[in-house]
């Protein structure tokens, strides 16, 4: 069921429709009780479109939120050093306004900032939370 919902978020990404699609299926993912381990599949979608607008803050942050300190920021953490994307970074960012957040994330947030592998918005995103 998560696979055939984020499947139905990644073929509408690009339309105008996208976000009430995604609010739908992440409204499903929520009815079906599916907790933190749906938080890794649905960080997996935004990976594969790092530059997707996925809303301010959008539905699947606010889902995945939801499990601040019950190991997501573990789950995000690895996704950055993964495959940051604009949407990710700026999750992080969240993560290290949290005064008490381990040190990681900051530091994270710096070697996002440094890579040169990466989409240079992405760089630039980063850039700008360490500078603010």
């Amino acid at each position: 069921m998560l696979e055939e919902l984020i499947k139905k978020m990644e073929d509408t990404i690009d339309s105008d429709d996208f976000e009430i699609v995604q609010e739908e299926c992440v409204e499903k993912i929520e009815q079906a009780d599916l907790g933190l381990s749906a938080v890794e599949p649905l960080l997996k979608l935004m990976e594969r479109h790092p530059l997707a607008d996925f809303g301010v803050p959008g539905a699947i942050v606010h889902f995945v939120e939801r499990f601040y300190k019950q190991g997501y920021e573990d789950i995000l953490f690895q996704s950055v050093k993964n495959s940051p994307t604009i949407h990710t970074v700026w999750m992080l960012n969240r993560i290290c306004n949290d005064k008490n957040s381990d040190n990681k994330f900051r530091e994270l947030l710096a070697e996002t900032a440094e890579r040169s592998d990466i989409n240079s918005a992405i760089v630039k995103s980063a850039k700008d939370f360490l500078n603010n």
